[in-house]
């Protein structure tokens, strides 16, 4: 089995001596690196190109909308978690511009810190829900009569209206953290039509990639990253 690669970097010896003890015990799991600083954590970044760092919100410093570039640019496909505490709480708009894929609230989260990684090391999105009521101000309700709902008004049930089940199932499977192939496998349609419901869901809220489908779809009520995969959301 491969594991998840992780780089745990935070200035705190006692959360980081709690992150890795949290984190080791999950078998699929690897610790590739501890670090305190940036400069540590950019050039650990570089030479071991991890699948999952889980960071503080600063580090001695930089804090991480000034980090997350830089390690989006050296490592594109490495996952970064944001542990904030409630002082440092920002705006989701601002983590999700800067690269980041997890936010949660420092030790109130760490029980959500094993599945936060493996959502996003498949790319995914997880959102605290303490956090997660941010959202709507990254999404503001569509009035979905464009889209042909016979002049629905905006609202969760608009967007459920404009949501096929398979596309709600997909997206649900995309916050659990399984792959794309997991997904097709679960609801027995090829890998192929998960991508192209993808896409078809994207374009039907002028949305530009899965991480904001995903996060618009939790922000309706749709999903939610506490339930497991496929969905609740079931055929009636």
């Amino acid at each position: 089995m491969e594991k998840i690669s992780i780089t745990v970097a935070s200035k705190c010896t006692d959360d980081r001596n709690a992150m890795v003890a949290l984190l080791t015990e999950q078998k699929d799991f690897f610790i590739s690196s501890i670090v305190d600083d940036s400069f540590s954590l950019i050039h650990s970044t570089i030479k071991l190109q991890p699948n999952v760092i889980v960071m503080d919100f600063r580090l001695e410093d930089l804090d991480c909308l000034e980090i997350a570039p830089i390690i989006k640019r050296n490592s594109p496909a490495t996952a970064l978690i944001v542990l904030s505490t409630p002082d440092n709480r920002i705006a989701v708009d601002r983590i999700l511009r800067a690269g980041i894929s997890g936010y949660l609230l420092k030790r109130q989260d760490f029980v959500y810190l094993a599945l936060s990684v493996r959502c996003v090391s498949f790319g995914g999105l997880y959102i605290s829900e303490t956090i997660r009521e941010r959202t709507t101000r990254y999404f503001p309700m569509h009035d979905f009569a464009a889209h042909g709902n016979g002049g629905a008004s905006s609202g969760t049930g608009a967007a459920r209206n404009v949501f096929t089940l398979t596309e709600l199932q997909i997206f649900q499977g995309i916050v659990s953290g399984y792959s794309d192939h997991d997904i097709a496998v679960d609801l027995n349609i090829s890998t192929g039509a998960v991508r192209n419901c993808v896409c078809k869901a994207k374009k039907k809220v002028g949305l530009r990639n899965r991480t904001q489908m995903s996060l618009y779809a939790m922000s309706c009520g749709l999903i939610s990253p506490k339930k497991c995969f496929p969905s609740s959301v079931k055929k009636t």
